[in-house]
C-alpha cells in the first residue's frame, strides 16, 4: 500500500506546511483574523497547488467555532443553509458569529455575467463585503483565472490583500520525505539538484514521491522520474486540464504564451491580451505562474528556434560586408578595421550575439551548396564553418543531448562532376558523404533507398524532419558529345583549385543539374502520429518570383513530390537553390484530407552570385502539448545589420495563416 497519495483527503497528521501548532509566517493574517484593506483576502493558487489543504489548515489553526469553509460549488442549497446565500446574489443577512473567519474554496465564478454557470463576480464581491461588514473575516481562495475576474469588483486596495503561498521550504520537504526514510529523502535531494520544480507545492512533490515509490527503479533517474511523474499528471491527474485551461483566464493563457513568443524574438500583436487591464494596481493572471513549474513547462515549452541557411558556396564568389575598392596596403587596412569579412562570418557572429540576448537557434538546417565544387579544400572550410556554427547553437528542453542539432542536404554543387560517368550513380555523391559525414545527410551515396536517411525525429519536440537529396542526378552532360568533352577533361577538372581555370574548363562542355526525389524515397514518405514534420531539399518545389534560363531549373517530378509530401502531411519545405527569399502556401484540392503546405526558399547565405541581400530563414515551433503553431520569417543582412522580416504563422496543415493579433490565442478562438 502506497504511502504516498497526491489526490487524499485532507488530514493534519500528514500536512507538511502546518505540523503541530506551528503556522507559517505568510499565513498568519488568515489565522490571526485580520480585516483585509478591501472586501476579502484573496489567496492566489494554480489548481492541484493544495488549496483545500490550506483552507482547512487554517481553520483548524484557529479556536473551534471562529473559523468556517464554504465550498460555492456545492450548490445553492448547501450554501444557504449555513447563511451564506448573500455569496451567490441572495437577498439574505449572512449569518456569521463576529470575527469568524469564512474561507471560500472553488469559487467557480462565471466570466460574465448569464455567460454560463458559476457565480457572477460582481455578485461575489458584494456578498464578501456584506460578510466583512458583519465583522467576519472573508478569505478566498482563487485561481490565478478567477483572481482575475474578481479583482476589479473588490476595490483599488485589493493588492494589499493578495496572498501567495512560496514554493516548499527545505524542511517542509524533509517533512514529506520523512514518512519513508529509507529512501524518499534520496530521491527528494535529487530532484532539489536535478528538478527542483518538483519542490514547489505539496501536490507536485507528493505526485514525485508517490511515482517513485510505485516504480522504485526511478529512484535513482531523476530523468526517467521526471517523465513518468509528468505523464502521470497529465494523464491521471488531468493537471493541465486543471491548472492550465481551467485555473487561467483566457487572457492569462494568452499572455502564457505570448511571453514565449516575445522571448524568442517574435513580436506578437494585441488582441491576445486585449481586456487584461482591470483596476489599479490588478497583478497579470502570469504573476501567480510558477517559474519553472515542471509539468507546464514541458507542456508550454520554449519556442523551439530553427535556422535554415543555404547557398554557402565555400570556395566559390562570396559577398563581402565591406564594399573594399581600395587594394592598397592602406586600403585593405581600413577595410579590416570596419570588419571586412564575408557574410558568412558575420553569420557566426550573429549567432554569438543572438546567444548572449538567449535567442540562439536550437537547430540549424543547411539547404545545399556548402561548396562551390567539391574540392578538399573548399570542404575543409564548408566542415570548420559548420562546426563553429553547432558550437553556437542553444540548448532546448525538448532536445536530448543525442539529438542532432545540424542537418544536411547536398546542392547541385555538392556533387562530384568528374564522377558522372562512373557507372554506379551514387558515386558522385560520396564526397559529399565522406567529408560532411557527422551531419545527418540524405545518404545519396547509398543505392539502395532502405538505406537511406529519411527522417530525423525529435521525439520530445513532437518534430521530425525529412531529409531529401533533390541533387541526385547533379552533374549530367547535356549531350552524348559533352560526356565524350568531360571524360577527356575530367582529371584536371577534378584537381584544380584554380576557380578560373575551373570555370574554362566547364565552359568546354555543357551538363544539367536537373532537381530530382527519387521515387523510391517519396514512396517512403508518410505521416506519422505525433510528430509535426518538416521537409528539406535544395531545389524549389514550386516557381518562385524570379526567372533563370536555364534546362531543368526545378524539380522535374515536382508535383509527384509536393503530393507525397502533402499525403505525409508536412507542414514546411525548406529549400535554397534560387538565392532568394521565398514564402509560399499550396494545396492541393479533392484530396481524401485537405493540407496545406508551405514552402519556405532561403537566400544565399554565402554567395555573392544573388540579386538580394545575403540572409537566412527563421522557422519557429512553438508546441503546447501535442499541437504546434509555426511560424517563419526571413533574415537578411542589409547594411551589416541582420534585418527581420515579418513572421508568418500558421497551424500545420490549415488553410490560412494566423494573423498576428490571433497568435496566442485559444485554438477554438
Amino acid at each position: 500500500m502506497n504511502t504516498y497519495h497526491p489526490n487524499q483527503a485532507y488530514a493534519h497528521d500528514l500536512d507538511i506546511r502546518f505540523p503541530g501548532e506551528h503556522v507559517p509566517s505568510w499565513a498568519r493574517p488568515l489565522v490571526d483574523g485580520r480585516q483585509p484593506n478591501s472586501a476579502a483576502w484573496l489567496v492566489v493558487m494554480g489548481r492541484r497547488s493544495g488549496k483545500s489543504w490550506l483552507a482547512r489548515a487554517a481553520a483548524g489553526a484557529r479556536a473551534e467555532g471562529t473559523a468556517r469553509l464554504v465550498d460555492l460549488r456545492a450548490g445553492e442549497a448547501l450554501v444557504r443553509r449555513q447563511g451564506l446565500g448573500c455569496l451567490i446574489g441572495r437577498r439574505s443577512a449572512p449569518q456569521l458569529p463576529h470575527g469568524t473567519v469564512l474561507f471560500v474554496d472553488e469559487p467557480a465564478l462565471c466570466p460574465d455575467r448569464g455567460s454560463g454557470p458559476g457565480v457572477d463576480p460582481a455578485v461575489l464581491a458584494s456578498g464578501l463585503q456584506q460578510v466583512r461588514e458583519a465583522g467576519a473575516i472573508p478569505v478566498v481562495l482563487a485561481t490565478p483565472g478567477e483572481h482575475e475576474l474578481l479583482a476589479p469588483h473588490l476595490g483599488v486596495d485589493h493588492p494589499k490583500d493578495v496572498l501567495r503561498p512560496p514554493r516548499l521550504a527545505p524542511e517542509e520537504c524533509d517533512r514529506m520525505a520523512g514518512r519513508e526514510p529509507a529512501w524518499a529523502p534520496g530521491v527528494v535531494e535529487l530532484l532539489r539538484v536535478h528538478c527542483p520544480g518538483w519542490l514547489q507545492t505539496p501536490f507536485l512533490l507528493e505526485l514525485a514521491l508517490h511515482t517513485a515509490e510505485s516504480e522504485p527503479a526511478l529512484r535513482e533517474d531523476v530523468a526517467a522520474l521526471d517523465r513518468a511523474a509528468y505523464e502521470t499528471a497529465v494523464h491521471q491527474h488531468a493537471y493541465i486540464d486543471q491548472w492550465f485551461h481551467n485555473g487561467l483566464s483566457r487572457q492569462g493563457r494568452a499572455r502564457l504564451r505570448a511571453d514565449r513568443w516575445l522571448r524568442s524574438g517574435v513580436p506578437v500583436g494585441e488582441a491576445e491580451t486585449a481586456g487584461a487591464a482591470g483596476a489599479a494596481g490588478q497583478q497579470r493572471a502570469g504573476a501567480a505562474v510558477p517559474a519553472a513549474d515542471p509539468v507546464l513547462a514541458r507542456h508550454l515549452p520554449e519556442v523551439l528556434r530553427i535556422h535554415h541557411v543555404s547557398d554557402l558556396h565555400h570556395g566559390g564568389s562570396l559577398r563581402s560586408n565591406v564594399d573594399a575598392k581600395d587594394p592598397t596596403e592602406a586600403g585593405l587596412r581600413l577595410a579590416g578595421l570596419t570588419g571586412a569579412g564575408t557574410s558568412m562570418d558575420q553569420y557566426l557572429k550573429h549567432l554569438r550575439r543572438l546567444g548572449e540576448q538567449g535567442r540562439a537557434p536550437h537547430l540549424l538546417v543547411v539547404t545545399g551548396d556548402l561548396v562551390n565544387r567539391p574540392h578538399p579544400s573548399f570542404g575543409r572550410l564548408a566542415l570548420n564553418w559548420l562546426r563553429s556554427a553547432a558550437k553556437a547553437l542553444a540548448d532546448h528542453p525538448d532536445l536530448r543531448p543525442a539529438d542532432p542539432r545540424v542537418l544536411l542536404v547536398g546542392g547541385n554543387h555538392d556533387v562530384s562532376w568528374d564522377l558522372a560517368l562512373d557507372p554506379r550513380p551514387e558515386a558522385r555523391h560520396e564526397w559529399f558523404a565522406q567529408t560532411f559525414a557527422e551531419f545527418p545527410h540524405p545518404d545519396l551515396q547509398e543505392s539502395r533507398y532502405d538505406r537511406r536517411r529519411l527522417y530525423v525525429r525529435y521525439p520530445e519536440a513532437g518534430l521530425r524532419i525529412a531529409l531529401l537529396g533533390s541533387a541526385e542526378s547533379g552533374g549530367e552532360a547535356a549531350r552524348d558529345e559533352d560526356r565524350r568533352k568531360l571524360e577527356a577533361a575530367q582529371a584536371e577538372f577534378a584537381a584544380t583549385d584554380d576557380e578560373d581555370r575551373f570555370g574554362a574548363l566547364v565552359l568546354d562542355f555543357e551538363r544539367v543539374d536537373p532537381g530530382v526525389v527519387s521515387r523510391g524515397v517519396l514512396d517512403r514518405l508518410g505521416p506519422e502520429p505525433g510528430y509535426t514534420t518538416l521537409a528539406a531539399l535544395h531545389h524549389p518545389l514550386s516557381p518562385v518570383p524570379a526567372v533563370e534560363i536555364a534546362p531543368y531549373a526545378g524539380v522535374v517530378n515536382a508535383g509527384q513530390a509536393k503530393r507525397a509530401l502533402a499525403a505525409a502531411e508536412t507542414s514546411l519545405v525548406l529549400h535554397g537553390h534560387t538565392h532568394l527569399g521565398f514564402l509560399a502556401a499550396e494545396r492541393f484540392l479533392g484530396m481524401p484530407q485537405e493540407w496545406t503546405t508551405r514552402h519556405a526558399g532561403a537566400p544565399a547565405l554565402g554567395s555573392g552570385e544573388t540579386d538580394e541581400p545575403n540572409g537566412y530563414n527563421e522557422v519557429f515551433v512553438a508546441r503546447e502539448g501535442d499541437a504546434h503553431v509555426l511560424a517563419v520569417r526571413t533574415v537578411r543582412l542589409v547594411g551589416g545589420e541582420w534585418a527581420p522580416s515579418p513572421a508568418i504563422a500558421f497551424r500545420p496543415g490549415a488553410p490560412a495563416e494566423l494573423a498576428e493579433g490571433l497568435l496566442c490565442l485559444d485554438r477554438e478562438d
